[in-house]
């Protein structure tokens, strides 16, 4: 799993970026830098072939680990109690469990698969209008629903006559 955080990163310093610039600033920089390196521009020496296969083997790298380094977005509420997400790596489901008090930018292994690593990504702090300061006290409406969905004496004793009379 971090060996290939750890190449994800290496790839994007290859062109001067780092990973939260994404795959397309990735290619629109080695489409810059092969036109620079290219031989019928720059003369080619070693230093300059060198440094063209470098990046022609981090663009391979990059588009081949797409769909094995991913990324999820959770609110701070589902980062602060923890979840449990499903992703599409390709043809197939992963489930990756995010663990409560998941920090912004922490890479986790899929459940069973190790190569696949998941880079969370917590969006800014929602208003805490879903998390009162203290419990909230539902007794009236409890009280309110028991007395409308019980059923009457009535009603439970004509229940029971045709319980009765099903019976015999």
């Amino acid at each position: 799993m971090t060996s290939c955080v750890g190449r994800v990163v290496e790839a994007y310093k290859a062109f001067g970026l780092t990973p939260e610039a994404g795959l397309d600033a990735a290619k629109r920089a080695f489409r810059d830098r092969v036109k620079d390196l290219h031989p019928d521009i720059t003369p080619a020496t070693p230093d300059t072939l060198s440094q063209l296969a470098e990046i022609v083997a981090a663009m391979r790298f990059l588009e081949e680990s797409i769909p094995t380094c991913m990324e999820v977005e959770i609110s701070a509420v589902q980062a602060k109690s923890g979840i449990t997400r499903t992703l599409r790596a390709g043809d197939k489901q992963v489930l990756v469990r995010i663990p409560a008090r998941t920090k912004n930018g922490t890479v986790l292994a899929a459940v069973g698969e190790p190569d696949i690593a998941v880079k969370v990504r917590v969006l800014k702090a929602e208003l805490d209008l879903f998390e009162p300061a203290e419990p909230l006290d539902f007794g009236p409406l409890d009280d309110f629903i028991d007395e409308f969905s019980r059923p009457s004496p009535n009603a439970r004793f004509a229940r029971w006559i045709k319980k009765a009379q099903s019976a015999a």
